[in-house]
């Protein structure tokens, strides 16, 4: 699934378009989206978004909901996240992180990515989003239950969670997030 591939190249366009001209336009925005799509994917067989799915592998849900609304947030110019719920949703990606791949890479007896073929993970992250929705986090208990439902109906080609909930990229960009804001 290279689409979130392709929102990433369109988050990074629409960044340096920020970074080049902080006063561009509505028109002057989409038209800078519109005009790197057909660049990034089609009709190159190894264009950009191919060769980094080719390294990296596919993006997750996360990272596709999280690029989702950053583009909509650059596009429209209004904050999609409240920046409290947003650093505590960096934050808790933060910890998952360090936590999981440092096990997952052999570090200790316990492999938590086996978890991820079973339903259970699954049971606890919608209990989580259940306790999320209670505590009125309701954009963070709609991102972990849109993963399960992407998870249920088997849209990326693997069969582990994980690997819809976390991905290297969201992992690192939400430990710079945490970092940079302790700093």
């Amino acid at each position: 699934m290279t689409a979130g591939l392709t929102l990433y190249f369109i988050w990074l366009r629409l960044r340096w378009l920020a970074f080049a001209r902080p006063d561009a336009s509505f028109k002057v925005r989409m038209a800078a989206t519109l005009m790197i799509l057909p660049l990034v994917v089609y009709p190159f067989t190894y264009g950009p978004v191919w060769w980094l799915r080719g390294l990296t592998g596919d993006l997750s849900i996360t990272s596709i909901v999280l690029l989702a609304f950053a583009i909509a947030e650059k596009l429209s110019g209004k904050t999609m996240f409240a920046g409290a719920e947003k650093l505590w949703l960096y934050r808790m990606i933060a910890l998952v992180g360090l936590v999981f791949y440092p096990l997952a890479l052999g570090l200790g007896r316990f492999d938590p990515y086996v978890l991820g073929y079973e339903a259970y993970l699954a049971y606890a992250l919608l209990v989580l989003a259940l306790l999320l929705f209670w505590l009125r986090i309701y954009r963070i208990a709609g991102l972990l239950l849109v993963v399960i439902l992407a998870w249920h109906i088997q849209l990326l080609p693997s069969p582990n969670l994980w690997d819809y909930l976390l991905d290297p990229f969201v992992f690192f960009y939400a430990l710079w997030r945490v970092l940079r804001c302790k700093a």
